[in-house]
């Protein structure tokens, strides 16, 4: 017989409150049944799934090992999440927030070096690892469209507000198609990530001057 795991204070388990992994999808995202959640509870599972995706990888990962490294019971995890694509890519949105910087855009040449510079030491290989396995996983094909939405859209819609703020400044050519250039500067990151490369210095400052100088205006 399998133990149960362990419950935080304040998620104890009620009779009959059990939630088959089926009949978590009949939930709205973000509205949990019942009682207020526990922040508590809700910070262990996800620091919970960011240490299994690191020690584990995502294909080896379940709900099941998250709730008890966690210290959750299935059903505390189960009333949060519909699945582990569900974990695995809330709690790399939050912990890979995009940070916008302070004091407004005053140079986004320098802002968008410090982009990627945080998004290839924080979460490029999180992505690659989350993305490798939800393209295997046919059983939930909702999954990398939920991964698409939480982590990779907020990071490419900063990425190219920098580069339009750019182009207003006259800095890029009018007719630069930043989408390309946004791209480009990704596969900055991933090219190198696949090939198992290590950053050279000053990588970043090198990509984005390239982006510069192939997109510059006219003289």
């Amino acid at each position: 017989m399998t133990s149960a795991a362990p419950t935080l204070p304040g998620e104890a388990v009620l009779p009959g409150e059990a939630v088959p992994p089926g009949e978590a999808w009949l939930r709205p995202p973000g509205r949990p049944p019942g009682r207020p959640r526990n922040e508590r509870a809700s910070e262990a599972i996800s620091e919970a799934a960011l240490r299994q995706l690191d020690r584990l990888g995502f294909g080896q990962m379940t709900m099941e090992s998250i709730a008890l490294e966690a210290g959750v019971s299935r059903a505390t995890i189960y009333r949060r999440y519909r699945d582990k694509a569900d974990v695995v890519t809330d709690a790399i949105a939050g912990a890979a927030a995009v940070q916008p910087a302070s004091g407004g855009r005053a140079d986004p040449r320098r802002d968008l070096v410090r982009f990627l510079e945080a998004f290839d030491g924080r979460f490029a290989e999180s992505c690659l690892e989350v993305i490798g396995g939800l393209v295997g996983d046919r059983s939930a094909p909702h999954a990398l469209e939920m991964h698409r939405k939480r982590v990779v859209k907020p990071r490419t819609d900063y990425a190219l507000s920098l580069l339009e703020e750019a182009q207003r400044r006259g800095e890029l050519a009018p007719d630069a198609d930043l989408r390309l250039a946004m791209q480009m500067l990704a596969g900055s990151v991933f090219f190198r990530r696949v090939g198992g490369q290590q950053a050279s210095p000053g990588w970043a400052e090198k990509a984005v001057e390239a982006i510069w100088r192939g997109m510059a205006p006219p003289a």
